[in-house]
């Protein structure tokens, strides 16, 4: 890392087969939390129109449904000073205040929009399955919350600098298939015992 080698043993969350690589999620991925509460605030809302941006809420990832919302900015204001928090189809938003840790990847037909304060962006560039980085990345979620508070529930999201250098177990993308595969079969046979 920066040129330096260092031993990691220490960090590694299990030994992993041969054939896969320990990265940071730093290696993955751009990660973006909104602008700041003054950045954007309701005051500068505006209707729907042709000159404007709409600006995905929280419920967006929550309800899965980047459809709901109704708040937008003028394209000068975003144009001016929003551009940096723009999403893309694809991209994942995760919720980061109340309800913490919902994620929803964006789908292809989206309006042109920016975050706001209570959501983070996730752009995936590396080859991986987004449904197994979205697997470990609710682990790693629920994981640091167990090791930060003493409840289950996640408090909150790791600071960026913690986050960004959390090792991502990452097997070959057929085994990563073949994984969340396994995964929601297993969670099929729960849900049906429920």
């Amino acid at each position: 890392m920066d040129g330096i080698e260092r031993c990691i043993d220490d960090e590694l969350p299990f030994e992993v087969p041969d054939s896969w690589e320990l990265i940071r999620l730093n290696d993955v991925g751009i990660y973006r939390k909104g602008p700041f509460g003054s950045s954007l605030t309701k005051s500068m809302f505006v209707p729907k129109g042709a000159n404007s941006i709409k600006v995905y809420e929280q419920k967006n990832a929550i309800q899965k449904d980047a459809s709901l919302g109704e708040y937008y900015i003028t394209k000068e204001y975003y144009e001016e000073k929003m551009q940096s928090f723009t999403v893309q189809p694809g991209d994942i938003i995760v919720s980061c205040a109340g309800t913490i840790g919902e994620t929803y990847v964006l789908p292809n037909d989206i309006e042109v929009g920016i975050i706001n304060q209570a959501l983070m962006r996730m752009s995936i560039y590396a080859p991986i399955d987004i449904d197994y980085f979205l697997l470990y990345f609710d682990y790693v979620l629920k994981e640091s919350a167990r090791n930060s508070s003493k409840g289950s529930a996640i408090k909150n999201i790791p600071p960026f600098v913690i986050f960004k250098q959390m090792l991502l177990p990452l097997p070959p993308v057929a085994e990563q298939r073949r994984i969340v595969e396994s995964v929601n079969f297993i969670n099929s046979i729960i849900e049906s015992l429920r």
